[in-house]
């Protein structure tokens, strides 16, 4: 068993060339997996055509797509999107430079909406979407922003209810956190509100030996609880049990990763949200930090701080 506490990693998308964007998408989506060992530098092909086949289509969203357009030819776009009830908002942000030749919309979506779009036969009448596909970057192109957590799984689920923001989960139906990748047990996250001794953090057989111990302390009976989960779960995949059946013994402290994915808007939100006060712990724990990040490199330029609920 092991303990570790909540982090976070900004991921950034810099080639949005097709390439690029499959890349992206395999960096992301192998997470679900715990499969990032398997990437090499033409792996991503493969791996999102498998995700296509299998209408596995929400790691697409994480590819970051930029078009651009004639303001006319994107008005065009957007008003047959939303008579045919296909508009996204959460899925395609855009600029329009009205100083420039045929006032250019410079458009950010993502690329398993690229792909709906380009084969929607509700857009008949209007021309091929992939004509305006562009590897081009530059500060025009709404950003949108990624982000790798490492958080307990009850944490995970508040997070996941921001329907605005993308979002892939390691999966305990497919990891098999008894083999040796996992190091052959589980890891669990650290509640912010205890403080363990390391040598027990370190030793677990400690914390079976319960007459050693005063059974009141709710530290070490929330750590033998740790224990005993990856002890049960280790033991019925032993005994035959599969990774999907075995999770049922898990609870809400094992380590989750989540990758995350939005626009500002989208990211502000969550900000007000689980920066609150009134927000669980652990959640403000991972967000206010990111938010710090979020205003260093100035991708949002205040704190929002506002209701959990």
């Amino acid at each position: 068993m092991k303990l570790i506490k909540q982090s976070f990693e900004i991921l950034e998308q810099k080639d949005f060339s097709l390439i690029g964007i499959k890349k992206f998408i395999e960096r992301c989506g192998r997470v679900c997996y715990k499969s990032e060992d398997r990437i090499t530098d033409d792996s991503y092909e493969k791996f999102v055509d498998m995700l296509e086949k299998r209408d596995h289509a929400r790691p697409l969203e994480f590819g970051t797509v930029h078009l651009k357009m004639p303001l006319e030819t994107f008005n065009n776009l957007a008003g047959i999107c939303t008579s045919k009830g296909i508009w996204n908002s959460c899925w395609i942000h855009y600029n329009i430079d009205r100083e420039s030749k045929n006032k250019m919309v410079y458009i950010t979506t993502n690329y398993r909406y690229y792909k709906e779009l380009k084969a929607s036969k509700l857009l008949y009448e209007y021309p091929d979407v992939k004509r305006y596909f562009t590897e081009e970057d530059n500060e025009l192109y709404p950003k949108r922003y990624t982000v790798h957590f490492i958080i307990s799984r009850g944490i995970m689920d508040e997070f996941r209810t921001h329907v605005s923001l993308s979002h892939l989960a390691e999966s305990t139906r497919y990891c098999n956190y008894s083999k040796d990748k996992f190091d052959s047990q589980i890891t669990f996250i650290q509640p912010s509100w205890i403080t363990l001794n390391k040598e027990i953090t370190l030793n677990n057989e400690l914390c079976l030996l319960a007459g050693q111990y005063n059974r009141e302390n709710p530290n070490l009976r929330y750590l033998a609880s740790l224990v005993d989960a990856n002890y049960t779960y280790v033991s019925l995949l032993n005994k035959g049990w599969t990774p999907q059946q075995a999770r049922d013994v898990l609870p809400l402290s094992i380590k989750s990763e989540l990758i995350s994915c939005g626009f500002k808007d989208a990211w502000n939100n969550f900000f007000y949200r689980r920066c609150a006060n009134d927000a669980h712990p652990m959640a403000r724990e991972v967000a206010i930090p990111l938010q710090d990040k979020f205003n260093e490199l100035g991708y949002i330029s205040n704190n929002l701080v506002g209701t959990s609920s």
